[in-house]
This record gives C-alpha cells, structure tokens and sequence, in this order.
C-alpha cells in the first residue's frame, strides 16, 4: 500500500490533458479563494462577461463562444435569471429568439466576479514573465476549437 511511498506517475506528467487539468483545477482552487462566496464557475463568469458585452446575444453565441452545448446555456441562463443577473427579452423581429441582456445587479456582481478574476490572475502572474504569458496564452488558443 502506497501511504507515505511517493506514487509513481508514469506518463501522466508528460501528457497535455493532464498538465492542463492540473492547471485548470488550480486556477478554479485560487478562485473559490478570492471570490465573494466561492467559485462562481467559470459558465456564470463568461455568461456574464458576453451577455454585458453583447446586449442582446443569443443563447446559441453564448454557446459557441463558450463551447458548451445549448443545454448547458439553458441552465446557465436560467440560474443567471433566477438570480436576477440576467432578463430573456423576446426578439422584435423573430418571436422564436430571445436576447440575453444584463441587469443592473448583474453588472455589480460581474465587477466583483472581474476582481476576483483580476487577484486570482495575479497569483500566478509571478510564474511567467509577460512574453511567457502571452506565449502560453497563444498556445492554448490554438488548441481551442
């Protein structure tokens, strides 16, 4: 039984999904750190970022943009709505589709969500210098779809 033996890792730290797993789980820890009631995740977080961007954005760009699938989006939208962050308002010139429209309360809540992000950030900031953030950023850009 391995309790105090260091536990062989094999081929896990030179896979890509799972240093990027790690790295993900780590950010999301400092976040729960930093934020006002803990990790909001990461879907609330975005959803709140297009939505005030986007006046109007519709679920579908909300899920392409955020690579999640429609059902997701639907219960994302409707815990954003139930807080009262976000209001569906019925297209004017197609009655099928509803934009996303941020609230007031949700343009405070989305600011405490930006400086938990901003601290949460600035606690790995020391791990690169600039041109090494940029280049990560870069890197993982092009894994995105």
């Amino acid at each position: 039984m391995l309790l105090d033996q260091e536990v062989n890792l094999d081929l896990l730290p030179h896979l890509l999904g799972y240093n990027l797993r790690c790295a993900q789980l780590a950010l999301q820890r400092q976040l729960a750190r930093v934020t006002p009631g803990g990790d909001p995740g990461s879907g609330i977080f975005g959803l709140l970022v297009l939505c005030c961007a986007n006046p109007g954005i519709s679920q579908i760009q909300v899920s392409r943009h955020l690579t999640i699938d429609k059902a997701s989006v639907v219960a994302l939208v409707d815990r954003a709505e139930g807080a009262g962050w976000l209001q569906r308002q019925r297209a004017t010139t197609d009655r099928r589709r509803h934009g996303l429209f941020i609230t007031p309360s949700g343009v405070d809540h989305l600011e405490s969500l930006k400086q938990g992000m901003r601290t949460c950030e600035q606690a790995f900031d020391g791990l690169f210098d600039p041109a090494e953030r940029d280049q990560l950023i870069h890197l993982l850009q092009r894994i995105r779809p």
